[in-house]
C-alpha cells in the first residue's frame, strides 16, 4: 500500500464519504478514500433515495434548513456528476404526497402543512376530490394530502456509481478491502496522523470519519464515547407493471417510491437490532402490508426483493459534522440517520468549506463538540 502523505484521508466509502472525497478532490486537494467492503455497501445502497425534507422533518430547525439547502443543490450536483461519470442517477423531482387516511392523520398533516406554508415553504393542501385527479392510483377513501411539488427521489445505487466514477476521474485514491484498525498518533497524543489498516499505514494531514453507524466504533479507539447507534431499516421492491404512480407517496405507516426503472420501492421499518442487517419475516410483512391501504392495487404487484440497512442515528437527531473535541487532524461527518442520500451534497460542500478555508459557519448546529466537549485521549500508542 502507498504510505505517502495525503491531504485528506476519509474512512468510509458510503454516499457521505464518496461525496466529500469528490468535493475535496474537485477543489484540488489530494484525497484518499478507504472502504473495507463494497462502495456504498451499507446504508447508502439500502436507502429508498427519497429527497423530501418537508416530509421528513416534523418541525422547523437546523435539520430542515440543511435538508432544504441540500435539496436545492441536487439538480446541478447531479448534472455535474452525470457529465463527468457518464452515469445518470435518475433524479426525479415529481413531488411528494403525504397522505391522510383518517381524521386524526388529516389533522396531524394539516397542522404540519399550516406551519410549513406560513414559513414560506412550497407546499399545498390537496383535498379528497383533487387528490384523485393528481394521483388516481390512491385509495379513493384518502382524505387529503400535503403536496410538496419540489421534492422527489434519486436512484441511490446509480448515484453511488456516478460518485465512484467521478472520484476516479478527478484522481481520488480509492482503497477498497483494507480494514482500519487503529488511528495513528505521534508524540503529541492529540494529533491524529492517519490510520493503520490491515494492508499498512496511511498518513494524512486530516482524517475524517464517514463510517455511518460504525463511526462510534472508530472514535472509540481513542476512548471517545460517540452517541451514534445503528437503526435497522427493512425495505422491499416490487415491479410497477402497469401501475402508474405519479408521485412519491408517504403515509404514517410507510411509503412508496416509484423509480424510473419500473420498480416501486416500499418501506420501511425502524428497529434497533444492533449491527444485524438480516431481513426478518415480521419486518418484511410490516413493510408490504403497511402500504396496502394507500394503493390497494399494489397488492397485485410482483415481488422483486427485500433488503435492510443500518442507519446511523444520533441521540439528538442531528448529524455530527466537524472536528472532534480536542483532537487535531480528526473530524467526523456521520449521524445522518435516514437522510444520508438527501444530505450528501450539502454535507460535502459544508465540510469542504471548513476543511479548506476554515469556515465553520455552516457546521455550527452540527458540531460534534456538543458531545465530545471535555473528552480526551486515554490510551494511545505513538505511530512508528
Amino acid at each position: 500500500m502507498n504510505q505517502s502523505q495525503t491531504d485528506f484521508l476519509i474512512i468510509g466509502g458510503g454516499v457521505i464519504g464518496l461525496s466529500l472525497a469528490y468535493e475535496l478532490g474537485r477543489r484540488g486537494a489530494k484525497v484518499t478514500l478507504l472502504e473495507q467492503g463494497e462502495w456504498g455497501g451499507q446504508a447508502s445502497s439500502a436507502a429508498a433515495g427519497m429527497l423530501a425534507p418537508l416530509k421528513e422533518y416534523k418541525e422547523p430547525g437546523a435539520n430542515l434548513d440543511l435538508g432544504m439547502k441540500s435539496l436545492q443543490m441536487y439538480p446541478e450536483w447531479v448534472r455535474e456528476l452525470r457529465e463527468l461519470s457518464g452515469v445518470d442517477p435518475q433524479l426525479a423531482m415529481r413531488g411528494v404526497m403525504t397522505i391522510a387516511m383518517d381524521e386524526s392523520e388529516a389533522k396531524m398533516w394539516h397542522d404540519k402543512y399550516q406551519w410549513q406554508k406560513a414559513a414560506g415553504y412550497p407546499v399545498e393542501w390537496v383535498g379528497q376530490e383533487d387528490l384523485r385527479k393528481l394521483e388516481p392510483a390512491l385509495n379513493p377513501d384518502t382524505l387529503g394530502a400535503i403536496y410538496s411539488p419540489t421534492e422527489g427521489d434519486v436512484n441511490n445505487v446509480l448515484l453511488l456509481q456516478a460518485l465512484l466514477l467521478a472520484c476516479q476521474k478527478i484522481g481520488v485514491q480509492l482503497i477498497q478491502g483494507a480494514v482500519a484498525t487503529k488511528l495513528l498518533t505521534g508524540h503529541n497524543e492529540t494529533k491524529i496522523r492517519g490510520v493503520e489498516t490491515t494492508q499498512g499505514k496511511l498518513y494524512a494531514e486530516q482524517t475524517i470519519i464517514t463510517a455511518g453507524a460504525w463511526a462510534g466504533v472508530i472514535a472509540g479507539w481513542l476512548g471517545l464515547t460517540v452517541p451514534i447507534f445503528p437503526v435497522r431499516g427493512q425495505i422491499a421492491a416490487v415491479s410497477a407493471g402497469s401501475l402508474e404512480l405519479r408521485h412519491v407517496i408517504f403515509g404514517a405507516q410507510g411509503y412508496l417510491v416509484p423509480k424510473q426503472d419500473n420498480r416501486i420501492v416500499i418501506g420501511a421499518t425502524e428497529d434497533q437490532a444492533g449491527f444485524r442487517r438480516e431481513v426478518s419475516m415480521a419486518g418484511l410483512a410490516s413493510v408490504l402490508t403497511s402500504v396496502l391501504p394507500y394503493v390497494p392495487s399494489i397488492g397485485e404487484a410482483t415481488f422483486l426483493r427485500a433488503w435492510a440497512g443500518l442507519r446511523p442515528g444520533t441521540v439528538d437527531g442531528l448529524p455530527m459534522l466537524g472536528p472532534i473535541g480536542d483532537y487535531e487532524g480528526l473530524a467526523m461527518a456521520s449521524g445522518h440517520y435516514r437522510n444520508g442520500i438527501l444530505l450528501s451534497p450539502v454535507t460535502a460542500r459544508t465540510m469542504a468549506d471548513w476543511l479548506l478555508t476554515g469556515d465553520r459557519s455552516g457546521l455550527t448546529p452540527f458540531l460534534p463538540e456538543r458531545f465530545f466537549r471535555g473528552q480526551v485521549v486515554q490510551e494511545s500508542e505513538p505511530a512508528v
